[in-house]
């Protein structure tokens, strides 16, 4: 069953703001991460084309004839900065190149990143279903993808209505549409912990997270930006929120959510397939994100989860998941949450697309198995610097620690795009958290020694 894959990762329904080029590189690294769920017979669109080097890699790596008929590439995409975006997907040179190069698009389903409207409008332009669902639930869900469902499940402010109606457990928090309101919520949460933090509405990764503290620190947990403030009246609250207001509020993002900010303890995430409004959700995987001071990489399984912790996150995450299918969701969501230094848990986001997580699942269930999170334990990094992808791959294999199948165990390159970011990702695989962290310590030095 051949798949059309769309890699639309930080899209414009996934991002509220524009990117900065830089910024932009990286993201677009990331969506090069979805080729490795390719089958033989797939087509993988991305935003530019992927090196010959990369595409072998892959295929070695997985047994599989891949070249670079097996990926589209919009108009434009090597000389431009592109967004897989309704103005890059459905200018007609994507459905274009899939049909000449599948011809007969019977049998064909559509995957993506994220269901957001510009890929379901090439799904119904291509004719093709979505995959993982029959059609009886294709037809139930399709309108309400078609209408900007999935990406009501990017909302940070739907994710606070729809913890309320599962009673899944958040920090006390506010919706802000003006800086009035901004101003108030300021003054009303920040008693709580002497921290609050601002998130935009529509974001990743933690980038447009402001928190405002009352104590003499500069970087926090999950915070891109953190502000001292030593306001106690009305007044004077809102001029701090004025202040704030224009660099929070912007572009497509014009309401923010506002927290009482919970120092954390561990930061864990689970990855959830709903199914629709029929039939339960499948915790695919679920692991604790490494963040510097935002993510970085994740840890699979968490090793320091404690068992009450383990099953409240994922019962949670199980309500949070039902209710949206319930709602007509259907597809790849992934959920966030917290574990704070006083030993609470609180639940940040739920995301209804496909995670950092999703093609670091796929790699490990095909290279060790479905059950891989009970025998090994699975480390990832991302955006190591790297000036050259075969030295790379050579210091791994030299220096005996590149994945081998027979163990099942060692170090990938997950994803590679040296000569747009000079960067990678790594994915290490170890019998336990020990062996993993010696082979990660062991591919640092060889990436190192190499450059």
């Amino acid at each position: 069953m051949p798949k059309v894959i769309v890699a639309n990762v930080d899209s414009d329904s996934m991002c509220g703001t524009d990117m900065p080029p830089e910024i932009h590189a990286l993201s677009s690294m990331c969506c090069d991460r979805l080729l490795v769920m390719a089958d033989e017979d797939d087509l993988v669109v991305l935003p530019h084309s992927v090196t010959d080097d990369y595409i072998d890699y892959v295929g070695r790596l997985l047994g599989r004839r891949l070249s670079r008929r097996n990926v589209v590439v919009p108009d434009g995409g090597d000389e431009h900065q592109l967004i897989l975006n309704d103005a890059s997907l459905n200018s007609g040179s994507v459905a274009a190149q899939i049909r000449q190069r599948a011809g007969d698009l019977t049998g064909w389903h559509m995957e993506a990143y994220f269901l957001d409207r510009p890929v379901m409008a090439l799904s119904d332009e291509l004719g093709i279903p979505l995959a993982g669902i029959d059609s009886g639930t294709d037809s139930a869900c399709r309108d309400f993808l078609r209408c900007g469902g999935a990406e009501t499940f990017n909302s940070k402010v739907l994710f606070r209505q729809l913890a309320a109606t599962v009673n899944a457990p958040v920090p006390s928090g506010r919706v802000a549409g003006s800086a009035q309101e901004l101003a108030v919520a300021l003054r009303v949460l920040l008693p709580d912990t002497g921290r609050v933090i601002i998130k935009q509405e529509i974001n990743s990764g933690g980038a447009g997270n402001t928190v405002v503290t009352r104590y003499d620190e500069s970087t926090l947990t999950g915070a891109s930006r953190v502000l001292r403030t030593a306001a106690e009246t009305p007044a004077e609250f809102a001029e701090v929120a004025a202040e704030l207001w224009p660099s929070v509020a912007r572009q497509r993002n014009v309401r923010v959510v506002v927290e009482a900010y919970h120092q954390a303890a561990h930061v864990y995430y689970s990855e959830l397939w709903v199914p629709g409004p029929a039939g339960a959700p499948r915790l695919l995987n679920f692991g604790e994100m490494r963040m510097e001071p935002t993510f970085i990489g994740f840890e699979i399984p968490g090793q320091q989860m404690l068992p009450a912790d383990l099953g409240d996150m994922a019962s949670h995450s199980m309500n949070l998941a039902r209710e949206a299918g319930r709602r007509g969701f259907v597809g790849y969501i992934n959920i966030d949450s917290i574990t704070t230094v006083d030993g609470r848990l609180f639940f940040n986001e739920v995301n209804g697309r496909m995670g950092c997580c999703t093609n670091i699942d796929y790699l490990a269930r095909v290279l060790v198995g479905e059950d891989y999170t009970r025998e090994r334990v699975v480390l990832t990094y991302n955006w190591i610097e790297v000036h050259d992808f075969g030295t790379a791959v050579r210091a791994l294999e030299n220096a005996g620690v590149a994945f081998d199948p027979e163990t099942k165990t060692g170090v990938i390159i997950a994803v590679e795009d040296v000569a747009r970011c000079q960067a990678i990702d790594y994915m290490v695989i170890g019998l336990d958290v020990e062996h993993a962290r010696d082979l990660e310590k062991q591919a640092l030095i060889a990436f190192d020694t190499a450059a």
